[in-house]
């Protein structure tokens, strides 16, 4: 058994969110998996076993319980698959991981020889309708900021709940000063989430064009996090409903926390895919 550190979605050699990987051929049991993400203590770490050439069997376990997927610890796994693992490095090779939220597709992307990047398919989007604005006022009070900065500058969008693998909140906010001042309150974050069977909060704006973001998973263990790979899934799909951004786009996160990360979404009628880049820690 071989437990490595990385970092996911790293920008310009730097930030990146942090995640275990657990590789062994072992089956192993869920009071151990998550005996060693208590010991490992960053957000999420992956288990990853192989089955055949292809095919992967992954699960994902915070310190404190298990989640379904995780798109930062996806990264992390398959860019060691990739740079550790595996021989023959084509220009792109598909490969699939069997998690709890379903049979997912990966991307590998290489150049001269390295990972160049790692796409995750996500699961189908699902929409659970948006957040009624006579609840607007607890999403205010939970993030610290006033309910008129609940909107995006320059389009018309609520707040609303998605699912491409872990259903999120998707709370927009008017400018990206607001969205790095917000002052979370974790308790009714929580309990928000806990309300609407969502694992968290993912606050986004739009600013000159660009996308950034932050999220907030306390009912899971995660009070923030600077990259997040499912949760830009989301955004991804929303935003793409919404006739607000399709095809290739990059999110920003964790500026608030000098952990600058940067994540690549791509979305379309067919298929929501998330990725970046990785390094080994």
């Amino acid at each position: 058994m071989d437990i490595i550190i990385l970092k996911s979605f790293t920008y310009k050699g730097s930030g990146g969110n942090g995640a275990g990987l657990v590789v062994s051929d072992e089956n192993m049991g869920d009071e151990q998996m998550q005996e060693i993400a208590a010991k490992v203590g960053l957000s999420e770490t992956a288990f990853l076993r192989k089955i055949d050439e292809e095919n992967y069997d992954v699960r994902f376990f915070t310190p404190i319980c298990e989640v379904d997927l995780c798109g930062h610890a996806t990264i992390a796994a398959f860019y060691y698959v990739g740079e550790k693992l595996t021989e023959n490095k084509k220009e792109k090779i598909r490969l699939y991981q069997n998690t709890k939220a379903g049979k997912l597709e990966i991307e590998i992307n290489f150049d001269k020889d390295e990972v160049e990047s790692v796409l995750m398919h996500q699961a189908d989007p699902k929409f659970y309708g948006y957040i009624e604005d006579s609840k607007k006022a607890k999403l205010s009070e939970s993030l610290g900021i006033d309910i008129s900065s609940i909107a995006l500058s320059e389009h018309e969008i609520k707040p609303a709940i998605v699912f491409t693998g872990l259903k999120d909140i998707l709370i927009p906010v008017r400018d990206r000063k607001t969205l790095n001042e917000i002052v979370p309150k974790f308790d009714l974050i929580a309990d928000v989430s806990k309300e609407n069977d969502a694992i968290g909060y993912h606050v986004y704006t739009i600013d000159k064009g660009q996308i950034y973001a932050r999220n907030f998973a306390p009912l899971v263990g995660i009070n923030e996090e600077c990259a997040t790979g499912t949760s830009n899934g989301a955004l991804g799909a929303l935003l793409h409903k919404e006739d607000i951004r399709s095809g290739y786009f990059d999110v920003l996160q964790g500026e608030a926390m000098n952990e600058l990360s940067q994540i690549f979404v791509y979305v379309d009628d067919k298929a929501v895919k998330v990725g970046g880049r990785a390094e080994i820690v």
